[in-house]
């Protein structure tokens, strides 16, 4: 359990590396919606596990608060 906390603690300090896609394989674009603002990233998938390839964030102001 120590071990496993270890190592949560490690990958949440760590910022993510974005990664290149490759020719043809299979992306995937994940959208989170709130009520003050849109995230996006778009994801591949590895061996490793999915990594990052591009993201942005964007907060909301003003008359864009009434679009959702």
């Amino acid at each position: 359990m120590r071990k496993r906390l270890q190592h949560l603690k490690q990958a949440l300090s760590e910022p993510p590396v974005l990664t290149r896609p490759v020719e043809g394989e299979t992306l995937y674009l994940y959208l989170a919606v709130a009520s003050e603002a849109i995230s996006v990233v778009l994801i591949r998938e590895t061996e490793q596990g999915q990594k990052p390839v591009y993201f942005v964030s964007k907060a909301l102001q003003g008359p864009e608060l009434r679009y959702l």
